[in-house]
C-alpha cells in the first residue's frame, strides 16, 4: 500500500500586480524523498517556497501537510505545529555566540514557549537544555564542525555558517525541510559535507526535502526527482536523468 504523501501542493498560484509569479504549480514531496525544484532566475521557485511555508499567502491553491490543511498558517506555527522549516538564500546565525550555542538557541525556540526559552530556571528547564546540548553536540560532529565547535559562529566562512544553520534546523526534529540553494557560495570541499549531512539526516533521521538548486551536479547526484519551474509554470518533471536531456529544460535552463 501507497503511503500518502508528507506534502501535497495543489495549483498553488501568486500574483503580484500584473506579474503572475507562480500559476496552478501542483506537485507530491513522498514520504522520505529529496525532490529538486530547478529553473532559471525568475522563474517563481522562491515565491512558491513562500506560498509553502506561510512567508507569503497563496492567491489560489492548498498545501497539506502530512494529511493536514496549513494553507494561510502563519511560518512559526507551520514551523511549530507542522515541524516543517525551511531556510533562506540569506544564511542567518547568531554571529557571537559559539557553534554549540546556536544549536541550542534553536533547539530551545521549539522545546520552550518564549519566556520560558528566554528566562526559564529551574531544574527541569535545566534538564530540558542539557538534552538540547547533548543533541547539538551529535549533529555538530554530523555536520564535521566539531574541530570548530567553540568559535564564534560569525568568524566561520560562508559554507561553515551554512552548516550551522543546516544543523540548528535539524534540533526540533522536524518532518520536512525546504531548502533554498544551500550550495550557493561555498567551495566544493564543503558541498560535499552539506551533501552528505542532507543524506544522512534524509536516511537515517527520516526527513523529507524540497531542495531549490542550481548546482546541476548536486541535483542529479542527491534528488530522486526533479521539478522545473519556468516562468512561473510547471515545465517539466521527472528523474535527474529524465531532466539533464529534456529539451526544454535545456533551452529554459541548461543553455540548450
Amino acid at each position: 500500500m501507497t503511503m500518502p504523501a508528507i506534502l501535497k501542493i495543489e495549483q498553488i498560484s501568486k500574483s503580484y500586480g500584473a506579474v503572475k509569479a507562480v500559476s496552478d504549480v501542483s506537485l507530491e514531496l513522498q514520504r522520505g524523498e529529496i525532490l529538486g525544484l530547478i529553473g532559471p532566475n525568475g522563474s517563481g521557485k522562491s515565491t512558491f517556497f513562500d506560498c509553502v511555508t506561510g512567508l507569503g499567502t497563496p492567491d489560489h491553491g492548498r498545501v497539506q501537510l502530512d494529511g493536514t490543511d496549513i494553507t494561510g498558517w502563519p511560518l512559526n506555527r507551520i514551523a511549530r505545529e507542522g515541524r516543517m522549516l525551511r531556510s533562506f538564500q540569506k544564511t542567518v546565525v547568531f554571529s557571537a555566540l559559539d557553534v554549540e550555542e546556536n544549536l541550542v538557541i534553536a533547539g530551545q525556540m521549539f522545546a520552550f514557549d518564549s519566556t520560558r526559552a528566554t528566562f526559564g530556571i529551574g531544574t527541569e528547564t535545566a534538564a530540558i537544555v542539557e538534552e538540547l546540548r547533548i543533541r547539538a553536540r551529535e549533529l555538530i560532529k554530523l555536520t564535521g564542525l566539531w574541530d570548530v565547535r567553540h568559535m564564534p559562529a560569525g568568524k566561520l566562512s560562508g559554507g561553515q555558517q551554512k552548516l550551522i544553520q543546516f544543523a540548528s534546523m535539524l534540533m526540533p526534529k522536524p518532518k520536512v525541510i525546504l531548502l533554498d540553494e544551500p550550495m550557493a557560495g561555498i567551495n566544493p570541499k564543503l558541498i560535499e559535507q552539506v551533501v552528505e549531512a542532507i543524506r544522512y539526516a534524509n536516511t537515517q533521521l527520516g526527513i523529507s526535502f524540497l531542495i531549490i538548486e542550481h548546482n546541476i551536479d548536486v541535483v542529479t547526484s542527491l534528488c530522486q526527482r526533479v521539478i522545473v519551474l519556468d516562468q512561473g509554470q510547471m515545465l517539466a518533471q521527472g528523474t535527474p536523468q529524465e531532466i539533464v536531456i529534456n529539451p526544454l529544460v535545456r533551452e529554459a535552463y541548461l543553455g540548450g
